[in-house]
């Protein structure tokens, strides 16, 4: 019988271009690739389908725990590319116990949409909302990659297979 595993994945610290940002954000929400379905019909064809016809934009969100200056400036001021990680620590867990605990990393590249509002509230602190166009983002566990997503290349790699070779093949890419 197989024994249950429990990964655990509860916390993180975010990095704006490799600077810590330990304790200001409050939530990272990260996006995954997804894919872009249309609608398909023919003549003689009992039922509908959805066929991918390519991948949809992703944004990334941030919701702030606190007024930091410093952030702000740099998430206003930037007109290129900037590199946001969460760094998180994965716990795994099973009937013996925490077997290990394993660092996992998501890294996002992508541009300031929406620096969002500052609301004040009479007696609470502020909390407001960065959104983020994404370009690029990957996920590793334990120094492993498990998929990389890159709009720019057209690349899509899943456990170390390029998802999208043979479609620049195709286009001469």
């Amino acid at each position: 019988m197989a024994s249950l595993v429990i990964n655990s994945l509860w916390n993180c610290n975010v990095y704006l271009d490799g600077t810590s940002l330990l304790g200001r954000a409050a939530e990272f929400s990260v996006p995954q690739p997804k894919r872009l379905m249309q609608d398909y019909k023919g003549l003689g064809m009992a039922a509908r389908l959805e066929v991918p016809v390519g991948w949809d934009k992703m944004e990334a969100d941030i919701t702030w725990s606190s007024f930091d200056q410093t952030t702000i400036g740099l998430l206003m001021s930037s007109t290129g590319m900037q590199q946001f990680s969460a760094m998180g620590d994965l716990q795994v867990l099973s009937a013996a116990g925490e077997t290990s605990e394993l660092p996992v990393i998501y890294n996002v590249t992508g541009m300031t949409k929406d620096p969002g509002m500052v609301p004040f509230k009479a007696q609470e602190n502020i909390s407001y909302k960065t959104v983020i166009t994404v370009y690029h983002v990957d996920l590793s566990v334990a120094g492993t990659q498990v998929y990389l997503f890159d709009a720019f290349a057209n690349m899509f790699v899943v456990n170390g297979v390029d998802q999208l070779a043979t479609y620049r093949a195709n286009i001469g890419g």
